[in-house]
């Protein structure tokens, strides 16, 4: 019965040991890269980049069709420019912003998985730190 238990708790303590520093870390990394993923389709960088000079919400004034009116034509195209300046500005405001949310999971997301690897090590060294 002792033998038995002896073999159990080797077996455990492996077990153990490949979970905490083998299957922990490798989900923790698979989950920041799933928010990175998230994150990336949540801001789409991509289509942001594509439409960055496009219209705010795509407000775009008409220019007259009959007739040459220097005063319209100048207005519709301060106001077509001013809009699309807007949408440039909120778009490159939206990109900077979701770069940092995601460069903030990656150092949290590394700082946490450091912490939890090294926790033992410094756990241990505490306590011989305490007895002596």
């Amino acid at each position: 019965m002792i033998i038995e238990t002896a073999e159990y708790n080797a077996k455990l303590i492996g077990l153990f040991i490949r979970w905490y520093w083998v299957e922990m870390p490798y989900r923790m990394i698979r989950k920041i890269y799933q928010y990175v993923l998230v994150l990336s389709r949540i801001y789409s960088f991509i289509f942001l980049l594509k439409t960055l000079f496009a219209p705010w919400k795509n407000q775009l004034y008409a220019y007259p069709s009959k007739g040459f009116d220097l005063k319209r034509i100048f207005e519709v195209w301060t106001s077509n420019s001013v809009s699309r300046l807007v949408g440039a500005f909120v778009r490159i405001f939206t990109i900077f912003l979701g770069l940092i949310i995601t460069a903030l999971v990656i150092i949290i997301g590394c700082i946490v998985s450091l912490i939890w690897v090294t926790y033992p090590v410094l756990f241990f060294v505490l306590i011989v730190n305490s007895f002596l």
